[in-house]
């Protein structure tokens, strides 16, 4: 009997150590070479890109121990954008082919203007993970190319309008976790009136929609897929820092035309979502 005891406390103690692992483990986002280098750009930080394939055992070994290690997540997550490509789907096997990768696993350090910096064609264990990750960590390969989309934010104006009222449980269920910061965007809300006019668009100056506010990395990621597969539209990031916290903003656009915008702006409020118009 205390056998048996003493067996269960050990596989639920096995159990939540294997939930613990997946629960710290990096969250590598599913970009295209091409998308996560335009991703890098808007975030302005350093890319690593990670070539595997589900086939490759020192790739599951470097997911279950290298990319399970709480330091290594945590800096990934903070400093860098992680990317993870399938070298056996369609697209990740052109990408493998266009770097020139050989073996599993490799790992690509990409600046935030798209120039592979470094390369590594071996196991790395957490420890030689993070030397690496700091090691290229610079101020330098953080500066974006000058076409880069950074978005600059603009205050409201009396012809701005932005959907009225999203429910907080429709976006926590569409989050994961509400990470919107309140002191950003209900300083600018501003109910839709039905008969109002569609605002027109400055001739000068293309308009966006910001559909969103986070302060989490990972939850932006997830938020530009979301938007861009259900909504058909490309959405930009644009990076503010205060108080010393950074604040990441999702911006659908350019509207070519008034009613294109309005069109979005109507998509949004039958899913029951929010837009804020703002210039790009």
């Amino acid at each position: 009997m205390k056998k048996l005891s003493l067996l269960k406390g050990l596989l639920l103690a096995l159990s939540l150590f294997t939930a613990s692992q997946k629960l710290h483990a990096v969250q590598f986002a599913r970009l295209s070479l091409a998308e996560a280098k335009a991703r890098a750009a808007q975030l302005q930080r350093p890319l690593l890109v990670h070539f595997a394939a589900n086939w490759c055992l020192p790739c599951q070994w470097m997911d279950k121990n290298t990319f399970a290690d709480p330091e290594v997540t945590s800096y990934l997550s903070q400093q860098y954008l992680a990317v993870k490509i399938d070298v056996d789907e369609v697209q990740g096997y052109a990408d493998k082919e266009a770097c020139g990768v050989k073996y599993l696993p490799s790992l690509l350090i990409f600046n935030a203007r798209g120039i592979v910096v470094s390369r590594y064609e071996e196991t790395l264990d957490a420890a030689q993970m993070l030397e690496v990750l700091r090691k290229y960590d610079t101020p330098a390969n953080r500066v974006a190319p000058r076409t880069a989309s950074t978005v600059p934010m603009v205050k409201l104006t009396t012809s701005n309008t932005m959907i009225a009222q999203i429910g907080e449980h429709e976006m926590a269920a569409l989050a994961g976790e509400v990470e919107d910061d309140p002191a950003h965007l209900d300083a600018q809300r501003r109910p839709l009136n039905s008969s109002t006019a569609t605002p027109a668009l400055p001739t000068s100056r293309k308009m966006g929609i910001q559909v969103g506010v986070y302060s989490s990395y990972e939850n932006v990621i997830r938020q530009v897929q979301y938007f861009e597969k259900k909504f058909y539209k490309t959405v930009h990031i644009s990076s503010q820092t205060n108080n010393g916290q950074t604040y990441y903003h999702l911006i659908a656009g350019p509207f070519e035309t008034p009613a294109q915008m309005q069109t979005y702006l109507n998509a949004l409020q039958r899913d029951g979502l929010k837009g804020l118009i703002v210039t790009l």
